[in-house]
């Protein structure tokens, strides 16, 4: 973000002096873009992001205390998701028939629900209505615990969140492993596996789930940058102090630098997806 001298004076009338200041001196917006691009550069190299306008405090250290919850639910319902989907859709695509396609179909009208329309049902009926949840938070606030009963609180704000996200990335998975499975099974060598009459199981996990696996993981890596979209919601809806709530904090109070530092660890959080998962397909097929 750069700011032209004109800028100033608007800014100058919606901000406190002191937030101004500490604005003006992170941004030197007197001084050509140029210069500022290398003020900005020279910032990020020291993990300095800014300061935002509505905490008063640095960009870095608000992500960094959010960061984590965005994380946790992204890396579990991710998981879970994998580990439920990949096995389905290799079993559907095995089987083959109109098991498989009515399976599929299902998860098909699973995926076309928005995210924010599941987890508002889903608050509304076990939150309020059944009370078996908590209905918002991370952790109930004001609790003096020990850490197991703290972690158990934890777990327990965190299971309908994640549930809908599983719910959310599980079709897309299944879908996924069941047509490249499916298309896998007709190759050659797998008829030829079938030929020389070798196991159910080996032909399953050596010959159809090896060689689609690449191509599985390849794909896998987008639905990882699409999760993110997805808990946005689910934080947003089940206040929730992750980056999706930081980020409505942001956008609702104007506050630029936030947002900027936010989409900024967001692009940065995709590249590094994009090389763990190239980096483990490097690994379960060098030939990819």
């Amino acid at each position: 973000m750069f700011v032209s001298a004109s800028d100033l004076h608007v800014l100058n009338t919606v901000l406190p002096e002191e937030t101004f200041n500490s604005f003006k001196e992170y941004y030197a917006p007197e001084k050509p873009v140029a210069e500022q691009l290398a003020i900005y550069i020279k910032n990020l190299v020291r993990f300095d992001l800014g300061s935002s306008f509505y905490y008063k405090m640095p960009v870095a250290e608000i992500i960094a205390g959010r960061i984590g919850w965005t994380l946790l639910l992204s890396f579990v319902s991710i998981s879970i998701s994998a580990l439920l989907g990949i096995p389905m859709g290799l079993n559907a695509a095995r089987r083959g028939g109109r098991g498989g396609k009515y399976l599929l179909s299902c998860f098909m009208a699973l995926q076309s629900l928005p995210v924010f329309v599941l987890a508002i049902v889903f608050q509304l009926l076990f939150c309020f209505k059944f009370h078996i949840f908590p209905s918002g938070g991370a952790y109930t606030l004001g609790m003096n615990a020990n850490i197991i009963d703290l972690s158990v609180d934890v777990v327990k704000h965190s299971v309908l969140p994640v549930i809908i996200l599983v719910l959310v990335e599980l079709p897309p998975i299944f879908s996924l492993t069941y047509n490249v499975c499916a298309r896998t099974k007709e190759e050659p060598y797998v008829e030829m596996a079938r030929y020389f009459n070798l196991s159910d199981r080996l032909i399953k996990f050596k010959y159809v789930l090896k060689n689609s696996l690449p191509e599985i993981l390849s794909k896998m890596n987008i639905q990882f940058l699409y999760a993110i979209s997805g808990i946005l919601f689910v934080e947003v809806v089940f206040s929730y102090p992750g980056i999706g709530t930081l980020l409505k904090v942001a956008a609702s109070s104007r506050d630029y630098p936030l947002l900027q530092g936010i989409l900024l660890i967001t692009g940065f959080y995709g590249v590094v997806i994009n090389l763990i998962f190239e980096l483990i397909i490097k690994k379960v097929n060098p030939r990819f």
